[in-house]
């Protein structure tokens, strides 16, 4: 045995064949492990579980060809790597699922080919020191189930997107649905926000949210917009109510009898009303004018009687206007009163790190960040419902300072003091889940409603999701008008998308969608922090000045031996 052993140390040629299979073992390993790591912020660079759960249910292959020039310049192609990366790991986890072809369209038969599939080619300049060249460049996916295909362009607004994981599995959910409606609805009553087509650039102001159906239509189908002069359609699933709707009884009684029939709703709400006068629109769109000089009230009667009707279900809205400047927005200012971005403490920006989003509901399992504009706070009355699982998601700070009337005048908002603060966090989104008891009793039913239909409840074991927010402006148009707000824009849209598939019970792009790059937001300093820092840099020069000053003395002392 020993002999055995000794013959195996001695054999090189075996040491060196066990090193040259244990290299390609490892390779191998290797070849079939993602060991990429992604150190972006928001982990835009690498796949979310949403990938694994789009491509589990897919019957059918997937066809992707990616024409991507390669004879471009080194910065873009530096910045080609991520999107090629993120390709590169979907055909590893689609497996036979998928088929991934790169293709760089550099000869004349493959870029016909490019625009056989309906891809047109973008012109690239290249500056020299001596000429200017200019050619076309090719940067978009092709992808086919069946015979659906659809082109997703890698580029747009004059820059690469980051979100191509979360545009693939949109398309590919889109192509495969069954259905072309989308199973969610806007109310339209008055007193409600718009979901108006735009006919010119005045159209995209605050009570208008034609640019957030827009986009949800690209990913979930047809949305409706309803009244309640008769029932709901049974194909709604989802009801989306805005603003400060003013309903009949009998409007609010069919309404509450699609929430007894396992209807979900989605309320965006608001606590105060304010207009703005118009400046000039060509300044507003470079983000040096526009709306200006609102100031906000509470329209009490109109407020009284929604949460009349909402209290039955749980939560009721608070007629305030909330203003937190801890958290403030730095946006442009859209009363054209300052050049550069100031903060606008009626616009809050919450976060998990903050500490506002809090919990581990699903809702908000990837959601960083919410940017909450012009809101108030929510007052929950859990005992109405027994049957009903309350949770907030997202709360105010306790340094937040309640208002009944304010001008929103930014110049105004600059220098606020400390009263009226609210004292504790309020909750400002709320997400309720269970067996509703309705709003209604069989004594106080509208005239001329079938009392054999009534729904006291909500039967068959059904678990119905209503979610109460206290602003409806997280997605207005006035958000998309102007670049400046555009990054809150999609913070907001991809949160309040996930809330509408939850609820209707599909989760799959919700990990995805989230991957939308945060607001850096500086943490504001204590009075202490702020203070010590402040007598630092004042005692700090002097204080080493005057050290300096006696360690010279007492050395030229010393020398003079007098000391």
């Amino acid at each position: 045995m020993n002999s055995l052993i000794q013959w195996i140390n001695g054999n090189r040629a075996l040491f060196y064949g066990n090193i040259a299979l244990l290299f390609i073992f490892v390779n191998l390993l290797a070849a079939r492990t993602n060991l990429r790591l992604d150190l972006s912020r928001d982990g835009i660079n690498s796949l979310s579980e949403s990938s694994e759960k789009v491509f589990s249910r897919l019957n059918d292959r997937v066809l992707i060809e990616a024409y991507i020039s390669q004879d471009v310049p080194g910065e873009l192609l530096a910045m080609l790597q991520p999107i090629l990366g993120i390709l590169y790991e979907i055909e590893r986890e689609g497996k036979d699922r998928i088929k991934f072809k790169l293709i760089d369209p550099s000869t004349e038969s493959e870029k016909a080919q490019a625009e056989k599939r309906g891809i047109q080619g973008i012109p690239i300049e290249e500056q020299r020191v001596d000429q200017v060249s200019a050619r076309l460049g090719y940067f978009a996916l092709y992808l086919q189930i069946g015979d659906k295909s659809k082109v997703i362009s890698l580029v747009e607004e004059g820059r690469l997107v980051e979100d191509i994981e979360y545009r693939i599995l949109r398309e590919i959910k889109q192509m495969t649905r069954k259905s072309k409606e989308s199973g969610i609805a806007f109310l339209k009553a008055p007193g409600s926000l718009e979901a108006s087509r735009w006919q010119s650039y005045n159209d995209q102001h605050k009570d208008n949210l034609f640019g957030f159906k827009s986009l949800q239509e690209k990913e979930s189908g047809t949305i409706q917009e309803i009244d309640l002069s008769a029932d709901i359609p049974a194909g709604i699933e989802v009801l989306i109510v805005t603003g400060l709707p003013r309903l009949e009884k009998m409007e609010e009684y069919r309404l509450d009898q699609f929430i007894m029939g396992g209807g979900h709703v989605l309320f965006l709400l608001k606590g105060f009303d304010f207009q703005f006068r118009q400046n000039n629109p060509q300044l507003a769109r470079l983000g040096l004018g526009g709306p200006g000089g609102g100031f906000a009230a509470v329209p009490e009667e109109d407020l009284k009687k929604l949460n009349g009707f909402l209290g039955h279900y749980g939560v009721t809205v608070n007629g305030e206007v909330l203003l937190d400047p801890e958290v403030a927005a730095a946006a442009r200012d859209i009363q054209g009163q300052f050049i550069m971005p100031v903060p606008n403490p009626a616009w809050a920006v919450y976060s998990k790190e903050g500490g506002q989003i809090q919990g581990k509901h699903q809702a908000i399992a990837f959601t960083e960040q919410l940017v909450l504009p012009w809101f108030s706070g929510l007052d929950l009355r859990e005992a109405v419902q027994p049957d009903v699982k309350f949770s907030s998601l997202v709360f105010s700070n306790t340094t937040a300072i309640r208002r009944e009337s304010t001008s929103l005048e930014l110049r105004e908002l600059q220098n606020l003091g400390q009263e009226n603060l609210v004292g504790r966090p309020v909750p400002l989104i709320v997400y309720a889940s269970g067996r509703f008891k309705s709003a209604f009793s069989a004594t106080d039913l509208p005239e001329d409603v079938d009392k054999d239909k009534f729904r006291a409840s909500v039967a068959g074991g059904k678990e119905v999701n209503l979610v109460f927010i206290g602003t409806p402006y997280m997605v207005s148009d006035m958000l998309v008008s102007s670049e400046i707000n555009l990054q809150i824009y999609r913070i907001n849209q991809a949160f309040i998308s996930n809330l509408l598939e939850l609820m209707a019970g599909d989760t799959d792009l919700m990990a995805a969608r989230s991957r939308v790059q945060t607001i850096q937001q500086l943490q504001p300093l204590g009075p202490l922090t702020e203070s010590f820092f402040k007598w630092f840099h004042v005692l700090l020069l002097p204080l080493v000045v005057g050290l300096y000053g006696t360690y010279r003395l007492v050395g030229r002392n010393r020398k003079r031996g007098t000391s």
